[in-house]
């Protein structure tokens, strides 16, 4: 079998994973999607800030990125037609996946590639087309890319093992699954009945966890005098903290505020889709704001029977490099 190849070019954070020849699951990639146009090398510096070259320009990704005063992050459908962003958010995924594997395996290794873009995007092939066309900018190592729903990753997280083979629970496999990715940018959903994924039961919204981040990070930003991008907010939201002059200091009282809001209206939303639920089998849910509670939570209040599916933020990603594995067979 060819290697399964799973990138999720998510708004918030890169998610790679990759299923070698053997169904060995390579250690995921994950990085925040962000770019910048690279600054100008230092003489003397200890460290070189790795750029990679795309649309006749160098740009750092991830994290080095912040190092610009002028970091970029694409949350419209401009990222699709965008001659660089999405190449090298990929390029960049590449470089640390082989980073990751040394000199012993193959860096570039290849095979099939299954990606994914936000539910109702994923419905128009020309935003499909779009999206295939700048992965093989980037590189021509995958012997064929499919374009599938972003939310659909999930099921497949849950439902296929390494080898792309089915071995979910009768319930995943047989009965009716309604899954949420709580996302950066969009919450999006799917219904799968008996395998086969419903037309009308994609939806996305603009309910991704950016929005109350940008509300925390005007009020970090104003509780202690220091401007905080929307990663920095991240990282303070999931680690209770914030390190300011040198000191970790505790987030201000009812910080959380608009996470709470956040999700009471997701819930809501999905109510207005579903009703009580009870039609579905299971619900699952993914995508990085599973991880966080209370999110979590508001959803269970009015579904108890949603559960988190496992390692939530890279599930996505994982589904993909499952899927891939499958349907890489047929493209040796």
């Amino acid at each position: 079998m060819t290697a399964g190849h799973g990138p999720n070019l998510g708004h918030g954070y890169v998610k790679y994973v990759a299923i070698d020849e053997q169904g060995r699951e390579l250690p995921a990639v994950i990085f925040p999607a962000v770019t910048a146009r690279a600054g100008r090398r230092v003489s003397g510096a200890l460290v070189q800030v790795e750029a990679f070259e795309e649309g006749g320009e160098r740009w750092w990704v991830g994290a080095d990125a912040l190092l610009s005063p002028s970091p970029l992050t694409m949350l419209a459908q401009e990222r699709l037609s965008d001659p660089a962003f999405i190449p090298a958010l990929l390029r960049a995924a590449l470089s640390r996946l082989a980073s990751d594997l040394g000199a012993v395996r193959c860096p570039q290794m290849g095979g099939y590639c299954v990606t994914g873009l936000p539910a109702t995007w994923a419905a128009d092939p020309a935003k499909a087309r779009q999206l295939g066309d700048r992965l093989r900018a980037a590189t021509a190592q995958f012997s064929g890319i499919r374009v599938i729903a972003e939310p659909l990753g999930l099921i497949y997280s849950a439902l296929l093992d390494n080898n792309g083979e089915i071995a979910g629970d009768a319930a995943l496999s047989g009965g009716t699954i309604a899954v949420v990715d709580l996302g950066h940018h969009t919450v999006d959903t799917a219904i799968i009945r008996q395998l086969a994924p419903l037309p009308s039961g994609l939806s996305t919204f603009t309910l991704g966890t950016a929005r109350p981040l940008r509300e925390i990070r005007a009020r970090l930003s104003a509780a202690f005098e220091r401007e905080l991008t929307l990663y920095e907010t991240d990282l303070a939201v999931r680690g209770g903290g914030l390190t300011v002059a040198g000191q970790a200091r505790p987030l201000p009282a009812h910080w959380d505020r608009p996470l709470r809001e956040n999700g009471a209206a997701i819930a809501a939303r999905l109510v207005e889709e579903w009703g009580s639920g009870a039609q579905f089998d299971a619900i699952l849910l993914g995508g990085g704001g599973a991880e966080e509670p209370r999110l979590v939570s508001a959803i269970q209040a009015r579904f108890p029977h949603a559960v988190v599916i496992n390692q939530p933020q890279i599930a996505i990603a994982r589904g993909y490099a499952r899927l891939a594995r499958r349907l890489g067979r047929g493209a040796r």
